[in-house]
């Protein structure tokens, strides 16, 4: 077992051990009028044995690995080589990344001559991504802003010969890249020009003749990738002080609304980043456009001892609001930010955490949910808990879910191959009480089981302590002293199925 996978099991485990204690850990109290209820649903787990009959008793534990709501952000290759511990920072934040330049048209051809595209940088942080089961977001397939956004070869060219290099463009790209992508920004800054104007017609269709340039970049794409989702982004939708973007990027878009999927929201907030101000901006394009936005690139340049406020503000805001689709963070390392002025960074240079990064974990950590339990007689256990993807252990066994968005009670079924699934699928089950240091712990069993149980006990870090025999038709029995803490018990099955946990004082 490699060294990252024993690390996720061992931290597995032990939200189980919390779950088993504690049930459910609710989101903190500083959600104040925020309403997170349409990013939940209702779920039932139905544990069956091998043949397909229900398992009741069975202790169950859940956990929420990530959200359906995308927490994300940028990755950058050369980091790699000069921050340590780059890549475990990132996971320690989100869940979907972003290559920040390594796919874009200008930096896979860097030659004055036409070339092959080098996609060598972005392959291998697409390939880390999906290694670490992170899903990746194409950035970008074209830019409309300026010339230094395509290849120098380019920049010469006769409309239809520009026109073929974007098919080609297309072509490579997207070809390289299928089945690895699971969202495309398509086309970047497609209001803006030189300088941040806003023209009549941009660089994209001056360059390939083409007035519907943009139409023709979604057909073609499409073409090649059916199943990735398209975005078209732009900044200053919701970042300026009035809507003359906003407005312009729904004239542009709006005739072509079916052949893109999400609006991308540049987050490039300054030093105003104020949830009465960008949040209605949000509503207006996804009311006008039918869609839901997502917000990229978000960096901001206010105080630092603001950083932390502002961006729980932000998060809530997002999560809370259902035309809101993702949030991605630009700049959250120092040493790599594009502006000297930024402030919002997760690690200083040094790659140490700071304040602002402290907050985003502790935020997205009330939006996971962990819980645990039996299952009922009918061999299921329900649970309300945020949409997205989960691991179910069940003893040393381990199953992953999906509860996306969706009306009623989602149920999904978990075959239990153990062995010992067997004895919970008998009829007859009866409750035996086994008195642990004077604490009852009542165990369902079959009214005829005569296999041997077991007593064990361990740390609250899951380490093993003691483990002894016990009598299948009950008793007293008695932990033998330690030294002064808390400890875990599980009456348990030979080959570890668990019927009960409890937690034990005990000193000597």
């Amino acid at each position: 077992m490699n060294h990252i996978l024993h690390e996720h099991i061992i931290r597995l485990v032990l939200l189980f051990i919390l779950a088993c204690f504690f049930k459910e850990i609710p989101a903190g109290t500083a959600a104040g009028d925020y309403d997170y209820s349409h990013r939940k649903r209702d779920c039932e787990i139905m544990v069956v044995a091998p043949g397909g009959a229900p398992l009741p008793g069975i202790l169950i534990g859940i956990a929420q690995i990530s959200n359906d709501f995308a927490f994300g952000g940028t990755i950058r290759g050369e980091a790699f080589d000069t921050l340590g511990e780059y890549g475990e920072r990132f996971l320690s934040y989100f869940d979907v990344g972003t290559p920040e330049n390594e796919m874009k048209w200008e930096n896979v051809m860097k030659c004055s001559e036409k070339c092959d595209p080098d996609f060598l940088k972005a392959d291998f942080l697409v390939d880390w991504l999906l290694e670490k089961k992170i899903p990746v977001r194409g950035h970008s397939l074209f830019s409309n802003e300026k010339e230094d956004r395509i290849p120098e070869w380019t920049r010469n060219l006769g409309t239809a010969a520009f026109k073929q290099a974007m098919q080609e463009r297309i072509d490579t790209a997207m070809g390289h890249f299928k089945g690895k992508v699971a969202q495309w920004d398509l086309i970047n800054e497609i209001c803006h020009g030189e300088n941040g104007s806003l023209p009549s017609s941009g660089m994209l269709q001056t360059k390939s003749g083409d007035p519907d340039i943009f139409s023709w970049i979604m057909d073609e794409a499409r073409k090649r990738d059916s199943v990735a989702d398209f975005v078209i982004n732009d900044y200053n939708l919701i970042t300026s002080g009035d809507q003359t973007t906003a407005d312009q990027y729904i004239n542009i878009v709006k005739p072509i609304s079916s052949k893109f999927d999400i609006i991308g929201a540049e987050g490039h907030f300054g030093a105003d980043m104020n949830k009465s101000s960008y949040e209605p901006k949000i509503n207006y394009l996804a009311e006008q456009l039918g869609k839901p936005v997502w917000l990229t690139d978000v960096d901001f340049s206010f105080d630092t001892s603001q950083a932390p406020d502002k961006i729980e503000e932000s998060m809530r805001t997002c999560f809370a609001n259902p035309n809101v689709g993702g949030l991605s963070m630009g700049g959250w390392c120092q040493r790599y930010m594009s502006g000297s002025d930024l402030t919002s960074y997760f690690v200083d240079s040094l790659n140490n955490e700071t304040p602002c990064g402290q907050r985003w974990r502790e935020v997205r950590d009330e939006w996971k949910t962990v819980t645990g339990g039996n299952t009922d007689d009918s061999g299921k256990f329900s649970f309300n808990g945020f949409q997205g993807k989960y691991q179910v252990l069940i003893s040393c066994d381990f199953d992953t879910f999906y509860l996306e968005p969706g009306e009623g009670t989602k149920t999904v079924e978990v075959i239990y191959q153990h062995e010992d699934a067997v004895i919970h699928a008998l009829a007859g089950l009866k409750i035996t009480e086994i008195i642990i240091n004077g604490i009852s712990a009542p165990v369902k069993l079959p009214a005829r089981y005569n296999r041997q149980l077991f007593l064990t006990t361990y740390s609250l870090s899951g380490r093993q302590l003691s483990r002894s025999p016990v009598n299948p038709t009950g008793g007293r029995h008695q932990i033998p002293p330690a030294s002064s803490g808390c400890r875990v018990f599980r009456i348990e099955t030979a080959d570890r199925l668990p019927l009960y946990t409890g937690k034990i004082t005990a000193a000597r």
